[in-house]
């Protein structure tokens, strides 16, 4: 028998892009990652999930325990994370993440729905939110990991 779906995503996946596609299919790097992220997510056989993104060199605190407020909003705008668990609604194709802990608070106590794909033999996930809308322009966005280890 083979592995369920939900099995298939156990494990480590590296961040390998994340883009936004608007209206008339015009694709752009999220903008506050840029065009080479890097991040983690993890989901466990137990059920659990943690996600970490940033944009690379990101600039140091002057002082690591006593970062400006300037400093801390900067890596903040340039950072994501959250944490709980995960369910896989098979037929619909959606993981959701039930979010425990999360850098944005809003996110918390949170369901976050995410179509998703698997390409080249489950070694590639792909993760798309549902459409928003920003500035008034429908976006989808689309974010590529690749499984590691």
């Amino acid at each position: 028998m083979g592995a369920s779906v939900s099995d298939r995503f156990t494990g480590v996946w590296a961040l390998r892009a994340i883009r936004d596609r608007v209206a008339g299919g015009r694709e752009t790097d999220h903008p506050d990652f840029g065009a080479d992220p890097c991040g983690l997510l993890v989901y466990t056989a137990s059920g659990h999930v943690s996600v970490n993104f940033m944009r690379r060199n990101r600039k140091a605190w002057a002082m690591e325990d006593q970062p400006s407020a300037a400093e801390r909003a900067s890596a903040a705008a340039g950072y994501g994370a959250y944490a709980g668990r995960f369910t896989v609604l098979e037929a619909e194709r959606i993981v959701r993440h039930h979010v425990e802990v999360a850098l944005v608070p809003n996110r918390v106590g949170r369901d976050l729905d995410r179509r998703f794909s698997f390409e080249n033999g489950n070694q590639r996930l792909i993760l798309r939110p549902h459409l928003f809308d920003l500035a008034g322009r429908k976006i989808e966005r689309t974010l590529t990991w690749e499984r590691i280890g």
